[in-house]
């Protein structure tokens, strides 16, 4: 995580002023030391991408309207009898409310992605973790199209925030960032093959969210939306079976 500042004790200021430090000074019983800086980190432009509230406005829109629409399907079934027409929608509506219960399954993990002039930060289960922007070389949203390689994509892995490090030995710096290291195809010129990538649900904001916050606080480093693709599909070859 970039640097983090903590208020020096009477020792360790006492041990830099012996040692000949320029910014330090040993304060009488009687002064009072003037205010610390502030804390190298989040700092008042610092922007939040709550990715769980969305994941919670989505359910409560999205699945509120689709659950509705299976429990009066499911009504008129009930009353009116069964007919092709209505259990083709009770069917659809179903699926579509489905589809967003598993969407929003993010939305108490406490996710989301915090950016400030001195990095950026990934939030998961109440933890944090920060990278500097001098490690990072691009920052962009890749999507994949609904349908890649004649097979339908899972909307929850269509748009992902993804972040390019600046130098090969970042991942071993960063170990704790391994679950979202991805290695693939450079999806833009210029940019390494290793990635890192976070996924965002679908239906939301978030893409614009994360463009503006980036836009804010570190706009050399936005690459933009671009088009990812899956890796090819390798198929045994028939002829050495």
């Amino acid at each position: 995580m970039p640097g983090r500042v903590t208020r020096r004790n009477d020792a360790t200021a006492r041990m830099g002023a012996e040692r000949g430090g320029s910014a330090t000074r040993v304060y009488g019983k009687q002064e009072q030391p003037p205010e610390p800086p502030a804390p190298v980190g989040l700092g008042p432009e610092a922007q939040d991408v709550d990715v769980s509230a969305n994941s919670f406005r989505l359910l409560l829109i999205g699945g509120g309207v689709s659950g509705l629409g299976t429990v009066l399907c499911a009504a008129t079934l009930a009353s009116n009898g069964s007919t092709v027409g209505m259990w083709v929608w009770q069917l659809v509506f179903g699926i579509v409310f489905l589809g967003f219960v598993i969407s929003s399954r993010g939305m108490l993990s406490s996710r989301g992605f915090l950016l400030d002039r001195s990095g950026f930060y990934a939030r998961t289960l109440g933890e944090v973790y920060g990278v500097s922007w001098n490690e990072i070389s691009a920052i962009g949203i890749g999507s994949l199209p609904w349908i890649e390689q004649k097979r339908p994509v899972h909307p929850e892995r269509r748009v992902a925030l993804e972040f390019y490090p600046a130098d090969p030995g970042f991942s071993s710096r960063h170990p704790e960032l391994e679950r979202w290291r991805v290695e693939e195809q450079p999806s833009l010129p210029g940019t390494p093959s290793v990635r890192y990538r976070f996924h965002l649900p679908p239906f939301t904001r978030l893409p614009r969210a994360v463009e503006r916050a980036v836009q804010t606080v570190a706009p050399r480093k936005w690459v933009g939306h671009y088009r990812r693709h899956l890796p090819p599909i390798h198929f045994p070859d028939s002829t050495k079976l």
